[in-house]
């Protein structure tokens, strides 16, 4: 982007990367003119943002759960911005291309918690990769794991370790 800008081919150019696991995203803008209004001699946000609702997250999640994205936005407390809620998978694969772990992010059904957990068994872990029948939006359960302290496991088999 750099030589095309010095180029002369183009004003500004935009660079988007991914790093990690696909687990960072940076971003730079690029400009072959000088700025016209002199940089801010202080951060212009605020230390904390208060005017968007933070779910709460239950680190020990059970109950019926779903794997949701909401289309809609809700509008900020006290503010004026709309925000969109977002619940949602991924799965890891290994080096060969199998399927590892699901992790998934969803809300309680009961309290409207978010909760973060891993796949609780082979069936859900296939049932995440199905391209035939989207995860999102399907209900399930969510338990704490009893061999690794901590964790929680999503099913979709809705009566497991009810």
């Amino acid at each position: 982007m750099v030589r095309q800008l010095r180029r002369g081919n183009g004003q500004y150019g935009l660079v988007l990367a991914n790093g990690g696991v696909v687990t960072y995203q940076h971003v730079v803008c690029l400009s072959s003119r000088p700025r016209s209004l002199p940089y801010p001699d202080r951060n212009p946000l605020p230390e904390v943002t208060a005017d968007v609702p933070v779910p709460t997250v239950d680190a020990q999640a059970e109950g019926e759960a779903v794997i949701e994205v909401s289309m809609g936005s809700t509008l900020a407390q006290g503010g004026t911005g709309l925000i969109d809620i977002i619940q949602t998978y991924t799965v890891k694969f290994d080096g060969d291309g199998e399927p590892v772990r699901g992790f998934i992010v969803g809300r309680l059904k009961g309290s409207g918690h978010r909760f973060l957990a891993n796949n609780a068994d082979h069936n859900t872990l296939c049932e995440l990769l199905n391209h035939s029948k989207e995860p999102i939006g399907r209900e399930g359960c969510v338990f704490r794991d009893a061999e690794v302290k901590g964790r929680n496991l999503f099913s979709f088999d809705i009566t497991a370790n009810l």
